[in-house]
């Protein structure tokens, strides 16, 4: 059963212990995994620590998204590849197999650099800035990542993609890479996991949702920030046929607990 896990940046920063305790089981039972990380609350510690200011837009959509600059982009990737490294040694510590990759380690996600961001000003005015080094996947190297799992490593990669047109670095969204994956891979499952027990409306996890129910979600006043961010990836992967699965990542058995029914879960049927 193959499983493809982003770790968002909320759980890293709360702790790697439950997440990481449940994939030497899960290997042994012959789950294949290859996860994605988050981390942008560490990207933001390091630029303060520096004298930066970390610089957020917000799309006609609402999503919130980094805004990055050269200065940025050398800062986000630092920080990354850092957490990457540090997911990749505890893994190794329990006896995994770990392998840490950017996107541009063989051209394994390749984006192009989008030239111009259209975002809501302090005003509430739409405008259009130029797009700095954020990046829009197109394409991701799954020969590379099957060849792994074959070999019996668990991949963990970065967001972190290659520019088509320079083969430099560009910052991409970690849900972007999943969906980069999901779409090429086909997994039993994509596993969003979070800090929260999955979608809430009301106060309440919602537990099950069509690919159209999750859209008509998107747009609710109650689904805010990085979770709007979420739900649109996640109805866009189930219209696909992906299986996916936003849930908690603090939890104990996290990845298991979310397969058997916790979370928010979004299929292409009832």
């Amino acid at each position: 059963m193959l499983l493809i896990i982003k770790v968002g940046g909320s759980v890293i920063r709360r702790g790697l212990d439950p997440l990481v305790s449940e994939v030497p089981g899960l290997v042994r039972d012959g789950f294949r995994v290859v996860i994605a990380h988050g981390g942008g609350w560490f990207v933001n510690e390091l630029m303060e620590r520096m004298g930066m200011k970390p610089r957020f837009v917000t799309s006609p959509s609402g999503v919130v998204s980094r805004y990055t600059d050269l200065e940025t982009l050398r800062v986000y990737v630092m920080g990354m590849m850092y957490l990457n490294k540090e997911l990749v040694g505890r893994l190794q510590g329990v006896g995994v197999r770990a392998i840490g990759l950017s996107g541009l380690d063989g051209g394994l996600l390749r984006a192009r650099r989008k030239e111009s961001l259209v975002i809501i000003d302090e005003r509430g005015r739409e405008r259009v800035i130029d797009g700095g080094y954020t990046g829009k996947i197109e394409g991701a190297n799954t020969d590379l990542v099957t060849k792994l799992l074959d070999d019996g490593y668990v991949p963990v990669i970065a967001p972190v993609a290659m520019d088509v047109k320079t083969g430099g670095p560009l910052n991409v969204d970690s849900d972007q890479v999943i969906e980069a994956l999901a779409q090429s891979m086909t997994p039993n499952y994509a596993l969003i996991l979070t800090d929260v027990d999955g979608l809430l409306i009301g106060g309440n996890v919602v537990k099950r949702l069509t690919p159209e129910e999750a859209l008509a979600l998107f747009k609710n006043p109650e689904v805010k920030g990085g979770m709007r961010r979420k739900i649109y990836m996640a109805a866009q992967l189930a219209s696909k046929g992906v299986y996916t699965i936003i849930s908690n990542g603090t939890v104990e058995n996290p990845i298991r607990s979310a397969l058997a029914g916790l979370g928010t879960h979004i299929t292409a049927s009832r």
